[in-house]
């Protein structure tokens, strides 16, 4: 919450109020209704995965904050049959806004290395893959991720041959999340030098930034009514800047 509300106020924009969604008890911390009125601000980001998207939803919607006076713009597309139709007029309008990869605008993407982790995945474990027109986006970021720091390892290593030590040098206990790599300076400058092209587009990191530099878009949807129902449409692709 920290980092988004660094991030808004970044680009001149202020988080009046922080909501809590307890996925203990899966309800809102709190009245939702009273947290979202007793503020001049009509606008929601619901920043939350996709599992309890349309839980909080729904209670925004038993609550009556969700349109015609709350503008809501959601971190997930959800489907909307989730809903009864009788909240069809509140939620048409609403946004989402999430990553895509760089195949959605015909940006280049590393296409020989996407049909050979398909050609892997299918081989050795068939039954989970959904088929590669529905591969979530997160799974090729993810993807692009490991690539990277494989490819760091690689060239921090090969850095490395005239030391008498292991590369890959811990300190700490045995316990996977009390370990710390002991040159990990070293290999974030790796990380850093390293450049490719993904299965998600561009890869390229920098330092003191969390996310790529390189090969951002982002897709904008609106739920709107058809014959077939309410659903997410996509009315535009936002690069990074």
């Amino acid at each position: 919450v920290r980092s988004i509300s660094n991030s808004f106020n970044a680009s001149g924009l202020t988080v009046k109020r922080t909501v809590e969604f307890d996925i203990a008890t899966l309800s809102i911390r709190g009245d939702l209704k009273g947290l979202l009125t007793n503020v001049a601000t009509r606008v929601v980001v619901l920043w939350a995965i996709a599992a309890y998207t349309p839980l909080i939803l729904q209670e925004a919607l038993n609550s009556n904050v969700v349109g015609p006076y709350f503008t809501w713009i959601l971190s997930a597309t959800i489907p909307l049959n989730y809903f009864n139709k009788t909240y069809h007029e509140n939620l048409t309008g609403i946004l989402s806004i999430e990553p895509v990869t760089g195949s959605i605008i015909k940006a280049t993407i590393n296409t020989t290395l996407l049909d050979a982790a398909y050609s892997i995945w299918q081989k050795y474990e068939p039954e989970s893959f959904p088929g590669s027109m529905n591969v979530d986006f997160h799974a090729l970021f993810t993807f692009d991720a490991t690539w990277t720091l494989i490819q760091s390892l690689q060239k921090f290593c090969a850095s490395q041959i005239n030391n008498s030590s292991s590369c890959l040098s811990f300190v700490g206990s045995s316990y996977c999340f009390n370990r710390r790599f002991i040159q990990s300076n070293e290999l974030l400058d790796a990380v850093t030098g390293t450049e490719f092209l993904g299965v998600s587009g561009p890869v390229r990191f920098s330092y003191n930034v969390t996310n790529r530099i390189t090969g951002l878009y982002y897709s904008a949807k609106n739920a709107q009514p058809s014959s077939n129902g309410l659903n997410f449409v996509r009315v535009l692709i936002i690069p990074s800047i």
